[in-house]
This record gives C-alpha cells, sequence and structure tokens, in this order.
C-alpha cells in the first residue's frame, strides 16, 4: 500500500513539474519580442533627388543615427507621379527594412485609377507632413496680392497664367476650387517640378504660380517672390500675415480635407509589433529638436500623428481627391 501510495505522489510531482516548466516555457515565448531593427532601414523617396520629401528624408537621417545607431538609407525611385518608387515599396519583402514616403500625389493617382494598387493594398503607418498649397506671384511685379491676382482673372478669363507642379492633383484641385469661386478661369501651365515654376516666375514667364512654401521659401526670403495667399485655413505659421483665400472670403473647400501631406509606408503584411517600433522610432524623430529647426527653416509643417487619428485624416484626404476626380480632374 505504501509502495502505491509512493508511487502516486511521483507521478503527481512529476505532472506538476512538466505542467509548470511548459507554463514558464509558454510564458517566455509570449513575452519574447522582435528584434527590430538589426540592419539598416531603406525609405523610398518616389522623386528626384532636392524635392521636399527627399529634403525631410535626408534631414531625418542624422538623427536616426544618433537615436538609434541605425543607417536611415534614402533611395530615390522618381517616375510616373511617384507611382514607380511607390509600387517597388509595396511590393518589398514585408520585414519592415523597405518603407516609402508617400504623398497626396500617389493618393490622387489611386483616385483616378491611374495606378492598378488600390488604397489599402499597403501598410499605411503614420502621418510625417503637410503643406499648405500657395498662391505665389514675383515679387514687386504686376501683383501686389491675391485680390490683384483675382481681379485680373475677372477682368480676362484665361488671362492669368497659372503655373501647376504636374496636373490633376491637390495644386490643381484648389486652384479650380479657387476659379469656381470668383467665377472665371485660370491659364493651367503645367510644369515638371515646383523648381521649374519658381523659374518661370522669377523669369517673367508666368503670372503665378501654386506651390508649396518648402518649393519657395528661399526666394521668398530673398526678395524674389512673394506668397499672396494660403488655400489651407490655417495659414503659414512661419509667415503668418499671408492672408488664407478663407480669410478673403472665397471657400475653397467644397470637396471636403483635401491637403498635400506626406505619409509612411511600407508593403502589405509587415508584423504589427514591428509597425508599431517604426511608428515609434520615426515619430520621435519628427518630434526631435532639431528636425523642427530643420522644418522651420524650409517651411514644413511636422504632422506626426498615427492611430485612429491618421486613418480617419488618410481616408478624408483620399475621399476629397476621389471627389475632385470625379468632379474636377476628368472636365
Amino acid at each position: 500500500m505504501k509502495k502505491v501510495v509512493l508511487m502516486l505522489f511521483i507521478l503527481v510531482l512529476c505532472s506538476t513539474f512538466v505542467f509548470a516548466n511548459g507554463s514558464t516555457e509558454s510564458s517566455t515565448a509570449a513575452k519574447k519580442t522582435v528584434a527590430y531593427p538589426t540592419k539598416e532601414i531603406t525609405i523610398i523617396i518616389p522623386w528626384n533627388p532636392g524635392g521636399t520629401n527627399d529634403l525631410m528624408a535626408r534631414a531625418m537621417q542624422p538623427i536616426f543615427k544618433s537615436m538609434y545607431n541605425v543607417d536611415l538609407v534614402v533611395k530615390n525611385v522618381p517616375g510616373g507621379g511617384s507611382a514607380v518608387g511607390i509600387t517597388e515599396a509595396m511590393i518589398a519583402k514585408p520585414d519592415g527594412y523597405t518603407l516609402g514616403l508617400a504623398t497626396s500625389s500617389y493618393l490622387a493617382l489611386i483616385a483616378q485609377g491611374r495606378v492598378s494598387s488600390a488604397f489599402d493594398d499597403a501598410s499605411n503607418m503614420m502621418n510625417v507632413a503637410q503643406e499648405p498649397v500657395c498662391l505665389v506671384v514675383k515679387a514687386k511685379g504686376k501683383y501686389a496680392d491675391a485680390e490683384a491676382v483675382i481681379a485680373a482673372a475677372k477682368a480676362k478669363s484665361k488671362g492669368i497664367s497659372v503655373g501647376i507642379p504636374g496636373s490633376n492633383n491637390v495644386n490643381q484641385a484648389y486652384a479650380t476650387l479657387l476659379q469656381e469661386k470668383i467665377g472665371s478661369e485660370f491659364n493651367f501651365m503645367p510644369f515638371d517640378g515646383g523648381s521649374r515654376i519658381v523659374a518661370e516666375l522669377i523669369g517673367g514667364h508666368i503670372d503665378a504660380g501654386v506651390l508649396k512654401p518648402s518649393e519657395t521659401i528661399t526666394q521668398v526670403r530673398a526678395g524674389e517672390l512673394a506668397i499672396v495667399g494660403v488655400f489651407n485655413k490655417d495659414g503659414i505659421a512661419i509667415l503668418p500675415e499671408v492672408p488664407t483665400f478663407d480669410s478673403l472670403g472665397y471657400d475653397v473647400f467644397r470637396l471636403g480635407n483635401i491637403q498635400q501631406t506626406a505619409y509612411l509606408m511600407g508593403p502589405k503584411g509587415i508584423d504589427s509589433e514591428i509597425q508599431t517600433k517604426i511608428i515609434d522610432m520615426f515619430t520621435n524623430v519628427l518630434k526631435s529638436e532639431e528636425y523642427k529647426a530643420f522644418a522651420d527653416q524650409v517651411g514644413i509643417n511636422v504632422a506626426a500623428f498615427s492611430g485612429t487619428e491618421f486613418d480617419t485624416f488618410i481616408h478624408e484626404v483620399y475621399d476629397g481627391l476621389v471627389k475632385a476626380s470625379e468632379e474636377i480632374f476628368t472636365k
């Protein structure tokens, strides 16, 4: 009898040990975190070097290295109005080591059906920057302010030449919405990039341009160009004296919240824990004092946010561009 009891005790003890050991292993496995990053991270910029997005990414590089001792490699892949570079980022291995910096321009391509991918075919992670769209003229030229440009447009429909970087984008949408409000039409002139418009304005070859502050701030500070109106409701922080078109009585928001924005994305299927780490890392870089100093210098509005706020915002921008595609770009 004593032997039977002893054997039962040993069996219970062994079972308890096995169960406890298994629980410990399960607990350890549950607590195991993904090692990331362990090597350099490549961020694809779907534009040529020297543009706003390229400058933003390159400004992140030394801060990224200082904070995390990880190299952030900037790879320029221009073409197709940003479609070539973003497609490369979308089809990359979903390990978090290849990301892309997409913009409203790519959202506009999706909205118009000019790319085969859909809005949710990527891991859209967080917003990076928002830039107001502005009406720019030659400083000390024919037009002292926005009202002078509008008066000239009213006097002669299509008599005012307005440079647009590319076509069927946020810039053209806002300028077209302004047309509606003034009851006249601009003579739109598409160019391959903002730098060409800057040169045409300074040379006196076009009357105005619709550009971002970061594309013009150097010439504005040099007294060569003047920003005379802002299409967003909040104005420009570094140039608070410039009026918004909303404050001048021109409501250009019929299509909703369309904005010139840049956001961080990557291929579909990146591990959720890695995505969280990516968002945390880039958020810390964007909110650093070093990056804020760079942004203020070039006229970029840092807008680092993620989660529900980002999802709501980016869908609003996309929905507005869908409306623009249906009501403006197809006409």
